[in-house]
């Protein structure tokens, strides 16, 4: 038998499409206000939408659920959150330093990338908060006692 990790938290396909969803509105909200003076609130945000689904969905399967997997034996949520954040926020900075260009100007490489890397941080931590309630929990007979040091789970963790 191979290495086997236990696997406490489990997301579904629907719960990585509802993250990705939440994600994706949220970051797409922060660009249509930036960009509100030029289109107007609403178009930007159906722009940014529209032109930002697929880009979603591809980075949502192959780097968020690679990470969700990775994250299968911690129990706790907010770490998580947390890890989804940086991910967000690595994200950001890359996508940041990318269209800045070759020979970008110092003070708005900082400005930009810091903006991006906080709106991705922000983002992907709220779409993995959206999923919260969806995490099926699957515990050992200890765990689910208390035994591990850990409060005992209510009924709606079981």
């Amino acid at each position: 038998r191979g290495v086997s990790r236990p696997r406490r938290v489990v997301l579904g396909t629907g719960a990585l499409a509802l993250a990705t969803l939440v994600s994706l509105v949220c970051a797409a909200a922060v660009l249509a206000f930036m960009v509100r003076h030029w289109f107007g609130f609403w178009p930007a945000l159906l722009m940014t939408v529209g032109y930002g689904a697929l880009p979603a969905i591809v980075l949502a399967f192959c780097l968020g659920a690679p990470l969700a997997i990775l994250l299968q034996p911690v129990r706790n949520q907010w770490l998580h959150v947390a890890a989804f954040a940086g991910l967000g926020a690595a994200l950001g900075l890359v996508f940041a330093l990318i269209a800045a260009g070759p020979a970008p100007r110092p003070d708005y490489l900082l400005t930009f990338a810091a903006g991006a890397a906080l709106t991705g941080g922000c983002s992907l931590a709220l779409g993995r908060l959206a999923v919260w309630r969806l995490v099926r929990l699957n515990l050992d007979r200890e765990e689910q006692a208390g035994g591990d040091g850990a409060p005992a789970l209510g009924p709606e963790h079981r």
